[in-house]
């Protein structure tokens, strides 16, 4: 390990001395919090240009928004878990700090908060640390928030929980000498389970699924690996680098990866072609292996034990049954009876619930972050996990608490059916705030929500049901638009005299989430058609309802659309574009979805490749 910064390796060493100690998986560390008020004192006094300040400001998870003088503060929750205590300390966030009195949950488990002032940071920084949550590296060129499967340790199917690995890679992987200032952002998912993707294994850098081999008669703990996965302008599916990795060995591979990674001087000539699916890509998955194992030679064996205290014993030690059962007020209940065939699956563990709740937009308020602290102690094992699907689930709800969790819910809006349907509707925060937004994805997600609400008949469909729905404000996919049934992404289109259109292209056909990481795909993108954003929502109930009148029983979206073929989907969508080609300047089409101005493609400098 060359040309590794003795700052950084100071940084490491102090984090490794905090973590003995530290109250959640990412040690909090207030000299951090105190150079961080610094250096954004000097940058504020004109001390520090912004190329130097923003990275430095990336890494402790502070991202710069379209609006000028705030932030987005990123919060990780490694494996998205998030306790009652935590849950009440972002209603402080959110209440105190957030003009907007919300968080939005990512499709990388963590909670951001929008607007937040520079100067207002550390103070947040500071409540995290109390409920063992950090920041740090949620953002920059850096190992991003490591997605879990958000049932580990209760799932039916699971092979073992890997959540203790997890948390130790984590701890492993923050403040690292060689993860501080990568070619471009790192992002890895664990799963217990090789029976069903709930991580979207297939677009992460590196990910591991759980295995067990029996060796000279004795069971041995390991995992498949996957790498090079990733979406954006060039999405890619990840690829099995090994078939088998002993559980003693998986921080000496990230060690490995990582440092391979690092070297690959080839990516930093061009920070938007920099992520690990590039080099791959350009090297071939041999010569990757060949370099990866060059580095194993060299790595000792590392002292790192999976983290104690986050395996599924922690829930079934924290269980509260002492309430009353109501079951015979609600068992009548229509809305009831619905949200529980839709929202609730039974856990590995007899008399024990797991409860899906579905945020609108992912977004939860300050009332509602303060009632599920609550719901969360009164009614769970202590946790709640948040999804890559924007939603969040509660563990270990037993048979009796069902009733009272729901009419919980119930009081703070948060009862909606749909968790895993066509209803719930994945976007990211497009041009609300984001730099690189190109239309506002938050408001096409609310105007095709309203949408789907007025199907009736045809949402009743059950293969109807099973669409997946994503979009992202722009090329990049925060939204995982790729991996979705159907999925958008934010471009522009010229009407007659000139005037930008706000747009979405589509793509037909990607998935993940199926019984393996190999069935992943990425959707076919409809060529050279974008319909303009505000016929989106009556095009997709076009392509549905011809998927509804014309596919065979029991055959899913996908099947379909590889049987028919996308001709029918094209001449839909070309349709619509040829509206937003000849619309006229008093047309609604030339206003984005939420907005009020004419449409104007307004991009400023994304922060990701900095």
């Amino acid at each position: 390990m060359t040309n590794i910064n003795v700052e950084q390796e100071v940084i490491h060493n102090e984090s490794l001395e905090l973590s003995k100690n530290a109250k959640g998986i990412i040690p909090f560390s207030e000299p951090e919090v105190v150079r961080f008020e610094a250096e954004s004192k000097r940058y504020t006094d004109g001390e520090q240009d912004n190329l130097e300040f923003t990275p430095f400001r990336l890494k402790q998870g502070i991202y710069g928004q379209r609006q000028a003088d705030v932030q987005m503060i990123r919060i990780k929750l490694p494996g998205g878990i998030i306790t009652a205590e935590a849950m009440e300390v972002m209603a402080t966030i959110s209440e105190k700090y957030a003009p907007l009195n919300k968080g939005h949950i990512t499709t990388r488990e963590n909670i951001q908060f929008h607007h937040i002032l520079l100067s207002d940071c550390p103070d947040v920084m500071r409540l995290l640390g109390t409920v063992g949550l950090s920041s740090r590296e949620a953002c920059g060129n850096t190992v991003r928030n490591v997605v879990g499967d958000a049932i580990a340790g209760v799932a039916h199917d699971e092979i073992f929980d890997p959540t203790p690995y997890l948390a130790a890679y984590v701890r492993f992987g923050v403040r690292h000498p060689i993860t501080q200032s990568f070619p471009r952002k790192f992002k890895t998912a664990f799963t217990g389970t090789d029976k069903q993707d709930r991580v979207a294994a297939a677009i992460q850098d590196l990910t591991y699924v759980s295995q067990i081999r029996v060796v000279d008669g004795k069971e041995e703990r390991g995992f498949k690996v996957f790498v090079g996965g990733g979406t954006s302008i060039m999405p890619r599916l990840a690829k099995p680098l090994f078939e088998f990795l002993p559980e003693k060995d998986y921080l000496r591979l990230a060690l490995a990866i990582w440092t391979v990674f690092n070297q690959a001087t080839s990516l930093r000539k061009n920070r938007m072609m920099a992520r690990l699916k590039v080099l791959i890509d350009r090297i071939g998955l041999d010569e990757f292996k060949a370099l990866v194992d060059e580095q194993l030679a060299l790595i000792g064996e590392i002292d790192f034990k999976p983290y104690v205290g986050l395996d599924s014993s922690l829930d079934e030690n924290a269980q509260n049954t002492n309430f009353e059962d109501i079951s015979s007020e609600v068992e009548n209940s229509a809305e009831y009876k619905k949200w529980h065939k839709y929202n609730v699956a039974t856990q590995k563990q007899d008399g024990y619930n797991l409860v899906y709740i579905k945020p609108t937009r992912g977004d939860l308020d300050t009332a509602q972050f303060k009632a599920l602290a609550e719901i969360i102690r009164k009614y769970t094992g202590g946790q709640a996990r948040a999804m890559q699907e924007q939603n969040m689930v509660l563990r270990w709800v037993s048979d009796l608490a069902l009733p009272h969790v729901w009419k919980a819910l119930k009081d703070i809006g948060l009862a909606e059916y749909g968790a895993h349907t066509i209803l719930n509707v994945v976007s990211c925060p497009g041009t609300d705030s984001c730099k690189l937004g190109i239309t506002s994805s938050m408001g096409l997600n609310k105007a095709i929500k309203e949408e789907l609400d007025t199907w009736d008949t045809l949402i009743e469909d059950e293969d109807v049901q099973k669409i997946r729905i994503k979009m992202s404000g722009c090329p990049n996919g925060c939204g995982l638009h790729h991996i979705a049934n159907i999925g958008f992404h934010g471009a522009a289109i010229k009407g007659p005299d000139g005037q930008q259109v706000p747009a979405y292209e589509v793509f037909l056909g990607g998935n993940y989430g199926g019984p393996s990481v190999e069935e992943s795909r990425i959707g076919a993108r409809i060529p050279k058609v974008k319909i303009p954003a505000k016929l989106a929502p009556n095009v997709l109930k076009q392509m549905v309802s011809y998927y509804k009148e014309n596919k065979q029983s029991g055959e899913l979206f996908n099947k379909f659309v590889d049987r028919v073929g996308t001709g029918k989907f094209e001449e839909l969508a070309k349709a619509a574009q040829e509206q937003g080609e000849t619309a006229a300047g008093n047309s609604d089409l030339i206003m984005d979805w939420e907005r009020t101005n004419l449409y104007k493609v307004e991009r400023g400098e994304g922060e990701c490749a900095v």
